[in-house]
């Protein structure tokens, strides 16, 4: 277990503050300059088994709003026992990236990010299920609000291109 924090290195990691965010409800920025490479902050909340989870939304008795899918079977519910990273919002072009450690996911700067700038990461939703969903249903389920150029208009994860097998040409790209 590493050492309890001093009370100046508890400050000297406060970099965030949470108010109203323009890309959706409340969102997390920085108080002063964060460096890339900066651990922000530990996304803190309840495990939960996954079935668990499911079943419970499934019978409308919790949202998924603030969860982070942790490994195969554990996702993070920041709703219960959660900290201020829950309010970090997803973006297409994010500054942030989740790095898991010993079971521990924190939020780390994929860059340097300004004083007053909202923190962000791709939040790359997936199915419960192996069932895939249409971009336009993705879309529609999950809108992304982000306005990055590189936005592509929902929070599920970019899906896989596959790559062509050996002596096979690629498939054809259709277009709607």
């Amino acid at each position: 277990m590493p050492p309890a924090a001093s009370p100046s290195a508890a400050q000297d990691r406060d970099f965030i503050q949470v108010r109203a965010s323009a890309i959706h409800g409340t969102g997390v920025f920085a108080k002063r300059p964060i460096p890339k490479g900066t651990r922000v902050i530990e996304y803190a909340g309840r495990r939960i088994p996954k079935p668990d989870l499911l079943a419970a939304a499934e019978r409308g008795e919790r949202p998924l709003t603030y969860v982070l899918n942790l490994d195969a079977d554990t996702a993070i519910d920041g709703a219960e026992q959660g900290n201020d990273a829950r309010y970090i919002n997803h973006s297409c072009a994010p500054n942030c990236e989740v790095y898991i450690f010993d079971g521990i996911p924190y939020i780390y700067a994929m860059q340097d990010i300004p004083a007053g700038a909202e923190l962000s990461f791709d939040y790359q939703l997936q199915s419960a299920s192996a069932q895939r969903i249409s971009a336009a249903l993705s879309r529609a389920l999950f809108p992304c609000h982000c306005g990055s150029p590189q936005c592509r208009g929902t929070l599920a994860a970019a899906p896989r291109r596959r790559t062509p097998r050996k002596g096979r040409p690629p498939a054809p790209v259709l277009s709607s």
